[in-house]
């Protein structure tokens, strides 16, 4: 066992300690405050566990519970589980409401327009996304409306007001200290810049990315083969670009975790190159 996962193990034993006390607040707090430790390890089935038995109690509306039930909608997305996901962000749409706690309820129209983009609603994706972000307390609130935003305009076909937005989202991140975000929206911009023909900007987008991505996390290490297939794509190499997407798919499939729907458009878009 890695340090990581006897980390992840000891939460999740504290985590079944409190519910078994009768404490389910404090077990619903301590889940939302750990679940992306999960998430950036690939462990889905292992976080969603958790944040089942913290929220598998009993208790009043709080913002704990809200954040538990986004957390979980977040890790139902990423699993393929639609109903699961709508039904969680629901959930703490609701709480947060009840309990008028706005940064909880900016999460979970994020949420719902993450199930929104997965159904190919671009409309409601940035509607919701929309409405989150002026929810949004604070800087640090505003972060995942905005990527929310720019991945709907993106996929609705809007690629110039789309790249605006991701440049916006990788800026505010940087302001905040976020590489993995400032990799990410990085990693968009590339693939939207080898979609509108502007190789070497995507070139550069996916060097300055690269350095930011988490080796330890299975999508990050996708994602870059995926980054190095689109380069090889529009080089005219077909036959590593067909073998790095290949490999990208395999660990995606390994770790139980369902591609985001823009990722998909980019591999379904290689695939129709090769």
């Amino acid at each position: 066992m890695t340090p990581e996962e006897a980390a992840r193990a000891e939460l999740e034993a504290e985590v079944r300690a409190l519910v078994e006390r009768g404490d389910g607040e404090a077990a619903c707090r301590l889940a939302a405050d750990n679940w992306r430790q999960w998430f950036s390890s690939g462990d889905i089935v292992g976080g969603r566990r958790v944040l089942a038995t913290a929220l598998g109690t009993d208790g009043p509306p709080s913002r704990a519970r809200a954040l538990a039930l986004y957390a979980d909608g977040v890790l139902a997305f990423r699993a393929g589980d639609q109903a699961g996901s709508s039904a969680r962000n629901e959930a703490a749409l609701k709480v947060a409401r009840q309990v008028e706690d706005k940064e909880a309820e900016s999460l979970a129209l994020v949420g719902l327009s993450r199930v929104a983009l997965r159904d190919g609603d671009y409309g409601r994706v940035c509607s919701l996304a929309s409405d989150a972000r002026e929810l949004a307390p604070t800087a640090e609130a505003e972060v995942n409306p905005l990527h929310m935003l720019a991945v709907g305009t993106r996929l609705g076909g809007d690629l110039d007001a789309a790249a605006d937005l991701y440049a916006e989202s990788a800026e505010l991140n940087r302001r905040l200290d976020n590489p993995g975000m400032v990799g990410m929206e990085l990693h968009n911009l590339g693939h939207l810049e080898i979609r509108r023909g502007n190789v070497d900007a995507a070139k550069r987008h996916f060097a300055d990315c690269h350095p930011l991505r988490d080796a330890g996390n299975p999508y990050d290490n996708a994602m870059k083969d995926l980054n190095d297939a689109a380069l090889s794509a529009v080089a005219g190499d077909r036959d590593r670009a067909g073998e790095l997407v290949s490999r990208a798919e395999q660990t995606l499939e390994q770790a139980g975790i369902l591609l985001d729907p823009d990722d998909q458009s980019e591999v379904d878009w290689l695939r129709g190159q090769l």
